[in-house]
C-alpha cells in the first residue's frame, strides 16, 4: 500500500457532485482499511467517530474544529470518497481545505 502523503493525497482528489473522489488504491484488507482511515485522519488531524462496515463497503465519520465529513470506501464500484457533512460545507470547500492543511 503506497505510503500517505498530503501531496499524493491531493493529486488524488477530484470533485464529482457534492462528492471528493480519492482516486487511490483501495485498501485490501480490513486492518489496511482501518490503517488507512486512521492515517487520513492524522494526516489532517481528523478525528474517528462511527465507524461502519457492511459487505463490500466501510464508512467512518471524520470531524475537526474546522470540517466534518464522511469517508466511504466501497469496493464493489472500486472507489473511495469523502462526502462534506453539514449545510455549509461543500466538496469544493473541502478540497480547499484539504489543500491548504499541511501536517
Amino acid at each position: 500500500m503506497q505510503q500517505l502523503t498530503h501531496q499524493n493525497i491531493i493529486q488524488a482528489l477530484s470533485i464529482q457532485g457534492n462528492n471528493l473522489l480519492i482516486e487511490l488504491p483501495l485498501p485490501s484488507t480490513p486492518l489496511k482499511t482501518t490503517q488507512w482511515a486512521e492515517g487520513f485522519a492524522t494526516l489532517f488531524d481528523f478525528t474517528c467517530y462511527e465507524a461502519d462496515w457492511g459487505a463490500d463497503r466501510y464508512q467512518i465519520r471524520l470531524r475537526n474544529n474546522d470540517v466534518e465529513c464522511l469517508l466511504c470506501i466501497e469496493w464493489l464500484c472500486e472507489a473511495m470518497w469523502l462526502t462534506p457533512l453539514g449545510q455549509s460545507h461543500s466538496a469544493t470547500f473541502l478540497k480547499d481545505w484539504l489543500y491548504q492543511k499541511k501536517s
